[in-house]
């Protein structure tokens, strides 16, 4: 009996050896995206809050090539983007668009670079891109993340398989993991106010900027699909980070975009793709903030207060919004810059 027993237990220990040791299986494009197609030769990345994207990106096949807008915050969901673009064409991607410097948006750029892709930006990102960045905290340094992998780690060696704080603990551990190969790649060409026409063939692809989200941000539209890209200057039933805007040109801009697009597509940077309602519905969440943050100064309340006040009466048609953390930084930022006390 005593011989069964050690048999089965060793039998049993290498079972566990073995799927302990076995690598988990290799994430995949729907893990951190859903592809999209908004037009004929047009695709929207829209990224899924559990993976690694961290926003959303796409790209646009012409007769001649592709433009990719946008590469995640990770390498990996860049590759991965990569890969479902070349499901679809054999054509090259002749250039990549960074719409802003904000990492979510700019941190797969080395997966192109690379293969030798230009990444075009507007002139402010090429600077950006590494100072801002280190500046707001989205990079954190390797000894930072190596001590989160650890750490991590160690919480989950202690957890059981159906512990439900496992997902959340193993999703960290994916983001650290790949965090760890970022290398912060800047754009190759750059442009000021005048914008660019990009062409792929015969089709068209206009880069233009417009005030309100960080000062540096580019659009991008194809006019023979009606479909505008806009990076994180449209935010779609979500609430928008307000770290370096300026709502009082952002306001102005979302109303041009209204008047000049009125039946296009959006591919926003965060959210589902939209239409002018919900262009709308943003631009009014922008109003409605300003108003609400302009009374409490005009009141006498301290930040604090107008936070702790506007954060609990935020409007009902705004609280489905996507991002619900955003609420009080963005009273703050808002706050900020009506009393003209915001870093830029």
């Amino acid at each position: 009996m005593k011989k069964i027993i050690a048999v089965a237990l060793l039998g049993l220990l290498c079972f566990l050896t073995v799927n302990l040791a076995r690598p988990t299986a290799p994430p995949k494009a729907e893990d951190d995206f859903t592809l999209t197609k908004v037009a004929e030769g047009v695709f929207a990345g829209i990224s899924v809050p559990t993976g690694l994207a961290g926003s959303n990106a796409g790209f646009i096949i012409g007769d001649d090539g592709v433009i990719v807008v946008d590469t995640y915050t990770t390498p990996q969901a860049a590759e991965e983007l990569l890969a479902q673009i070349e499901q679809r064409t054999s054509l090259p991607i002749k250039y990549v668009v960074n719409s802003h410097y904000h990492l979510d948006h700019v941190g797969g750029n080395q997966v192109f670079a690379a293969r030798n892709i230009p990444i075009i930006a507007q002139a402010n990102v090429r600077d950006w891109i590494t100072t801002k960045n280190v500046n707001h905290k989205f990079i954190s340094s390797t000894e930072e993340l190596q001590k989160r992998r650890n750490d991590t780690q160690q919480q989950l060696a202690k957890l059981g398989a159906d512990d439900k704080t496992r997902p959340g603990l193993e999703r960290r551990l994916r983001m650290t993991d790949a965090m760890l190969t970022l290398k912060i790649t800047p754009p190759t060409i750059t442009y000021t106010t005048e914008g660019m026409h990009l062409f792929l063939g015969k089709r068209e692809v206009v880069l233009f900027t417009l005030p309100g989200h960080t000062g540096g941000d580019t659009l991008v539209y194809v006019p023979d699909a009606n479909v505008l890209f806009t990076g994180d200057m449209g935010w779609s039933k979500s609430l928008p980070n307000l770290i370096d805007a300026t709502v009082n040109d952002w306001i102005p801009s979302l109303e041009q975009i209204l008047r000049q697009y009125p039946t296009a597509k959006f591919v926003p940077g965060h959210g589902p793709v939209a239409d002018s309602a919900d262009v709308q519905a943003f631009h009014d969440y922008l109003v409605d903030l300003r108003t609400r943050v302009k009374q409490a100064i005009s009141e006498g309340k301290t930040l604090e207060q107008a936070q702790e006040q506007l954060a609990a009466t935020l409007p009902d048609r705004f609280k489905s919004f996507g991002i619900q953390g955003f609420v009080k930084p963005n009273i703050s930022d808002m706050y900020k810059e009506l009393n003209g006390t915001k870093e830029k």
